[in-house]
């Protein structure tokens, strides 16, 4: 099964018979890992696997170990609200900014639930509860509707807490939530990685010629010479955008009290659109390229881990060398 999963994941960006097949299969898996592993078992054998070495979570320095540390050791009440791409926005709101919430079309329990004859002709379909699930429908007229109903329902059915171990995803409320067509183009994706509530780099994301570019700068718009072992880096340096200074400012107040968390917006003619708060990137599995650039320990020294506050007796078990 893992096999076919492997080649159905290479497949299924191009087709959407194998996308549905994938998140089905995905279904299967999680049932398999949760019952086989632990999450500290489970975190430990995937670390090694993508990232190639042991990981060290007694004297964590790499920003991929901390996170893991993090979601084993640690636990903050706002990161599910946070995570949940609906709930989300009442923490925004909270926090004085409104204005930056893309419009809410609607939110359904389940697809069949969802009239495409009343959505706009073009609209984004998300699931709340995860993680690249979601459909931009740029002409509702030529979607093919009936099958992403399917994906959507198959969306609802997996635990993205499973696929990682990201414990905020966990007891998330399933749900599909339709927003507004973001409409500018090119759209570039400025995502601030804020430690310890400072933002400190920023990695924007393009799609340019059917290719995904991830690059990383610091807050001076240097270029920072590395990327994650999926992608490729641009090393085009997009327009500083017309709200930096008031998107760094938002970025800092709503990662204040998160040890790690990464703030997605927008920036679409001087006016800021909210993304997504997301405290472990790629479930913090991303291998960093190249590896003799050292940006992995780099940007761990930029996170400083709090006490630990769960898990307390696998954390003492594990300082003492017995985990």
């Amino acid at each position: 099964m893992n096999i076919l999963y492997d080649k159905l994941r290479q497949f299924k960006g191009k087709n959407l018979y194998a996308l549905l097949l994938s998140n089905k299969l995905r279904i299967i898996r999680e049932w398999y890992c949760l019952r086989r592993y632990d999450d500290l078992a489970y975190i430990k054998m995937l670390y090694k696997e993508r990232i190639g070495v042991e990981i060290n979570l007694i004297n964590p320095t790499r920003w991929t170990e901390k996170l893991q540390w993090l979601k084993l050791f640690y636990r903050n009440a706002d990161m599910p609200v946070c995570a949940d791409k609906y709930r989300v926005r009442e923490f925004i709101q909270s926090k004085g900014y409104g204005s930056i919430l893309n419009e809410l079309i609607g939110v359904y329990g389940r697809a069949d639930e969802i009239d495409i004859n009343s959505l706009p002709q073009r609209f984004a379909l998300k699931a709340n509860h995860g993680s690249g699930w979601n459909y931009i429908c740029k002409d509702k007229h030529h979607a093919k509707w009936w099958i992403w109903k399917q994906i959507a329902d198959s969306w609802l059915d997996m635990n993205c807490y499973v696929f990682g171990r990201e414990w905020n995803y966990q007891d998330i409320e399933p749900r599909l939530i339709v927003e507004k067509y973001i409409d500018d183009s090119p759209l570039v994706d400025y995502k601030i990685l804020c430690f310890n509530g400072m933002p400190k780099y920023l990695q924007i994301n393009q799609d340019i010629d059917g290719r995904h570019y991830v690059d990383h700068y610091d807050l001076e718009w240097k270029h920072l010479d590395f990327t994650y072992d999926t992608f490729c880096q641009l090393n085009i340096r997009p327009p500083l955008p017309a709200a930096y200074t008031k998107m760094l400012a938002i970025a800092k107040e709503l990662s204040t009290g998160f040890p790690f968390v990464r703030i997605d917006l927008y920036d679409c003619a001087g006016r800021i659109t909210f993304g997504e708060m997301t405290f472990f990137p790629s479930s913090g599995f991303w291998a960093l390229i190249p590896p003799e650039n050292n940006y992995d320990e780099i940007l761990g020294q930029q996170l400083i881990l709090p006490a630990p506050n769960h898990n307390l007796e696998l954390y003492q078990r594990l300082m003492r060398g017995k985990a």
